[in-house]
């Protein structure tokens, strides 16, 4: 790097540090042609007169023909020079790192997530944050505002930006701990989308800092915002235009990150496998007893030692439970409580209730019962197309050639967007048949069709599923309705969509798998294991935990229409179901087992922390998001006090003098 370039690199960091937009300082070149306007000379019209002893005051300016003259002492060139000079500084945003100070507009983001409720002394770090925002609200000056926000798994405004501090005291009071996890990305880009309009916006992050999802927030540019072109970290923080008071300094803490349930490892006993995984993220050695029982019957009991900053898994084998919720309890006395219990719910095999509506003699339909009749969890019926009638019988319908309303599509045909009467409940399946929604219509079909590429996240593209070496005969090409998701797509069309709509699942293909060599590839029985899999009453079985914070999914049954849930912290609530799709609960702060009573039917829920980010309690130094960092402030704000408006009201001063001298030069 040259010695000029360094040159410039230093500069620019010294003005990212010193103002907030210093292209702005461009404007002090006025200040050189205010200085040549001063050495410019009148160039006057040569005239004979008889005598100049009445002009000997001009005498002076006719000494020369030249442009410029010498520069001179003059009041006013002072003045002028002053004022584009406060200007240009006005314009560039220069500022202070002040303490002890609101701010104009201040966003408070404040973390209550569960390891906010490890304990410092007397009292919580939650407690300690609300103290620490407190102090904010009674440091706030005439004309100041604030709002306030919190986020743990879920984000809440608790209060848009106000200058009611009672209000604001009262948001702050009302803010209590969750056992989820920590996400500050949906918080944060609140508080950017304030600043599109309150350009002085500035937020203030009061966390431990143990926080999942920052590499989710940045590194970004935003629009409308000052332009940060210094890459130092400072000055990349500064972009954010944010501060991160840190609270807490416990560090030890050993808590549960997992707990699962397997089926005999194959060629061992026959006993089943109950697997905890336990965390030390203190600075100590740990001696801990780990006691698993089911429906709170104790049925093993193990102690061990955890060396410090390491993790630990236990397996405890057991018989056949049967139905119930089986329970790890840690015995240890640490900083954070809610990570020392974890919870399964055991569920017998969801029985799926499927109806094929197709032709029993064609081909495809013959392939369709060759996957789906050996899986145990189903009970296959198969009807022809003429003896379809809408029903809420199944878990999963499957339209093969043939959907309501619609009849089978030709290659120019539109979809009629069927009443919800005319399509059953349940999942929905379409194969080689245009599903009757709005806006789903057919432009004509694609030969040979290859497939290029697969969305890998969406769930029916699990086990790393790859149908790419499939042939294809011809495909249906479609307009999809708005808001549906391509699965598997090809040049110029889609093969299989999601197309759900009203929070019931409807997957259409566009072809016909008996004209393909699909149902000789593995990824045909798999891609059917996964709508199963997809089915909510499956999926509802299959979930043994659930994290924080997540909804628990609520499938009406016949002739209930309300579901009663008893919390763990006591608490009952009356949730209303839909008989045509899911419901989903999601006051699921608190861990603990749930209990839905469906009817005379009951049905148990366990709800986990099982977060190792949560576990690990030592605070953070610093947030990093994107490239940059804020480093933790564990006293006073230090934010930016901007210096243009004091720059342009003495600019204005000036300004007056400078009026005030000429006109009395004018005028003398």
């Amino acid at each position: 790097m040259s010695s000029w370039d360094l040159f410039w690199r230093n500069a620019n960091t010294f003005l990212s540090k010193a103002f907030l937009a210093p292209p702005y300082l461009w404007f002090l070149g006025l200040i050189p042609i205010i200085v040549l306007l001063y050495l410019l000379k009148l160039r006057r019209t040569q005239v004979v007169i008889a005598s100049t002893i009445l002009w000997a005051k001009t005498l002076e300016d006719l000494t020369a023909n030249a442009p410029f003259q010498k520069l001179r002492k003059n009041l006013l060139l002072l003045l002028q020079i002053i004022i584009a000079l406060l200007v240009a500084l006005a314009l560039s945003r220069p500022f202070l790192k002040m303490q002890g100070t609101a701010g104009q507009n201040l966003c408070l983001l404040i973390d209550h997530s569960a390891s906010m409720q490890s304990k410092e002394v007397e009292k919580t770090r939650l407690d300690l944050a609300k103290d620490r925002a407190l102090e904010l609200v009674d440091a706030m000056q005439r004309g100041d505002k604030m709002m306030v926000v919190t986020f743990a798994e879920n984000s809440d405004v608790l209060s848009e930006l106000t200058e009611d501090r009672s209000r604001l005291r009262r948001a702050i009071m009302s803010i209590q701990a969750t056992d989820t996890g920590t996400k500050l990305r949906d918080a944060f880009f609140v508080a950017h989308s304030l600043r599109l309009t309150v350009p002085d916006l500035h937020s203030v992050v009061i966390s431990d800092g143990n926080i999942a999802d920052l590499a989710d927030i940045g590194p970004r540019v935003f629009d409308n915002q000052r332009q940060v072109a210094d890459q130092s970290t400072e000055a990349r923080s500064r972009g954010y235009d944010l501060s991160f008071l840190q609270v807490g300094e416990s560090t030890n803490n050993v808590g549960i990150t997992a707990l699962s349930e397997r089926e005999p490892v194959p060629g061992e006993s026959g006993d089943r496998q109950a697997l905890v995984a336990l965390r030390n993220s203190g600075t100590e050695k740990a001696a801990v007893t780990v006691t698993l029982a089911f429906n709170e019957q104790p049925i093993a009991v193990e102690g061990v030692e955890i060396e410090p900053g390491t993790d630990q898994e236990l397996v405890f084998k057991h018989g056949e439970l049967g139905e119930g919720i089986l329970e790890a309890e840690l015995d240890n006395d640490d900083a954070l409580a809610v990570d020392n219990h974890a919870w399964l719910s055991l569920r017998p095999a969801a029985k799926l209730r499927v109806l094929l509506v197709a032709d029993p003699a064609a081909t495809g339909t013959y392939f369709l019962q060759r996957v789906l009749t050996p899986d145990p969890r189903v009970e296959l019926s198969t009807i022809a197309p003429a003896n379809f009638a809408p029903t809420s019988d199944y878990d999963l319908t499957i339209f093969y050639d043939f959907a309501p309303n619609a009849g089978q599509p030709s290659a120019n045909a539109t979809a009629a967007a069927a009443p919800a009467s005319q399509l059953p409940a349940g999942t929905l399946v379409f194969i080689k048949a245009l599903p009757p929604l709005e806006g789903m219509v057919s432009e004509g079909t694609i030969d040979n069709p290859p497939i290029v590429s697969t969305d890998a996240e969406h769930p029916l593209m699990r086990f790393n599923l790859n149908p790419a070496n499939v042939g294809v005969h011809s495909a249906v090409k479609a307009t999809l309705p708005q808001g549906a998701r391509p699965v598997v797509s090809t040049s110029g069309g889609t093969l299989i969509a999601d197309v759900s709509r009203g929070g019931q699942q409807i997957v259409w293909i566009a072809f016909d798998h008996a004209e393909s060599d699909w149902p000789l590839n593995l990824s045909f029985p798999l891609f059917f294991q996964n709508v199963l899999a997809w089915v909510p009453r499956s999926a509802l079985a299959s979930e043994t935990s659930i994290d924080a914070g997540r909804p628990l999914t609520l499938i009406a049954k016949p002739e209930v229409t309300t579901a009663t849930i008893s919390t763990p912290d006591g608490r009952s609530e009356q949730v209303q179901l839909d008989p045509l799709r899911p419901v989903f609960y999601s006051n699921t702060q608190r861990a603990g087992v749930y209990t839905v009573e469906l009817g005379d039917v009951q049905e148990r829920y366990a709800v986990n922390l099982l977060d190792p980010t949560e576990t690990a309690i030592k605070p953070s130094d610093a947030l990093a998001i994107g490239r940059g960092e804020f480093a933790a402030e564990r006293g006073q704000v230090r934010q930016n006090r901007e210096l243009w408006r004091v720059l342009l009201a003495v600019a204005l001063c000036v300004l007056a003098v400078e009026w005030w001298v000429f006109s009395r030069r004018a005028w003398m």
